[in-house]
């Protein structure tokens, strides 16, 4: 009975997740401006929480009200999935109450953990994609809002680990350090583009960078704003080679679906033309 009714439960959590974040998240803008790093994006980029959450709100709808749109219940254990989903409701809420008290370094463990579950229920996505396909509407209403909402926590585990870092170390990074972190997620991105023809993916990570690239601030230090000038052109090299990996990948699955047509073409066509002919089944003239 409990499990039949955990749709209902991911709705009321998520409907206390958005609440949460609306009472407490306003402290969060607050406490990233006291925790500057070199690779957190301007604060335009975290508009992306508006798409995310309202992605995610059309998910838990359609699990309770069109349980045919939705990607748990048409999981062969729909009830680990919606645990999981659950399960990141309560990771968001904690690590947002965390990280606006300034709870730093375990706010960074929590996020990790949302890492990890929305890191198990997007590998789920490209492996039943890879096997069964997917519908355009269960796209849409479920599979889109789960991929952004991890490619978006990917940037963000990443910027958390620099406050992290930042903290413990009582100062900035080295720029070797902050090009890492960039390098990491440029090359998750190229993966996911390459091996899970994931363009929403990829779009979400040039979202992150370009914002990264373009941010202005008031350094107090010139060493400092030197390496952020380098960061800043890092971050511009991983949005264009993801870019250019996505386009890439589109051309080569374009090209391959209409290679494809063309090969089912020739088969229809004379015998001679498709590579097939044998002397068994083709003859010429009278005999």
């Amino acid at each position: 009975m409990g499990f039949v009714l955990l749709p209902v439960i991911n709705a009321a959590l998520y409907a206390l997740q958005l609440y949460v974040n609306y009472g407490v998240g306003g402290r969060i803008g607050a406490v990233s401006r006291r925790h500057e790093t070199l690779i957190t994006p301007a604060p335009y980029a975290f508009a992306v929480w508006g798409v995310i959450y309202s992605l995610l709100a059309v998910l838990v709808a359609v699990d309770v009200l069109a349980p045919s749109l939705s990607v748990f219940a048409a999981a062969p254990k729909p009830a680990m999935l919606r645990l999981l989903f659950a399960a990141s409701c309560i990771a968001n809420m904690a690590w947002i109450g965390l990280f606006s008290h300034e709870m730093i370094h375990l706010s960074t463990v929590v996020l990790v953990v949302l890492w990890a579950i929305l890191a198990t229920l997007y590998l789920y996505l490209v492996s039943d994609h890879k096997k069964n396909g997917v519908a355009l509407g269960r796209y849409w209403c479920s599979d889109l809002g789960l991929t952004i909402y991890f490619a978006w926590t990917c940037a963000a585990t990443l910027i958390a680990l620099a406050v992290s870092l930042q903290e413990l170390s009582r100062g900035y990074l080295s720029l070797v350090a902050y090009i890492a972190l960039l390098s990491v997620l440029g090359v998750a991105t190229i993966s996911a583009v390459i091996f899970n023809e994931d363009a929403a993916f990829g779009l979400v990570a040039i979202w992150a960078l370009v914002a990264v690239s373009v941010k202005s601030f008031p350094w107090n230090e010139p060493s400092v704003e030197r390496m952020h000038a380098s960061v800043k052109v890092c971050a511009a090299q991983n949005a264009a080679m993801v870019a250019a990996f996505i386009v890439i990948s589109l051309a080569v699955r374009f090209i391959a679906r209409h290679s494809a047509d063309g090969y089912d073409s020739l088969e229809q066509a004379a015998p001679m033309l498709n590579g097939k002919t044998t002397q068994h089944d083709v003859r010429y003239g009278s005999t």
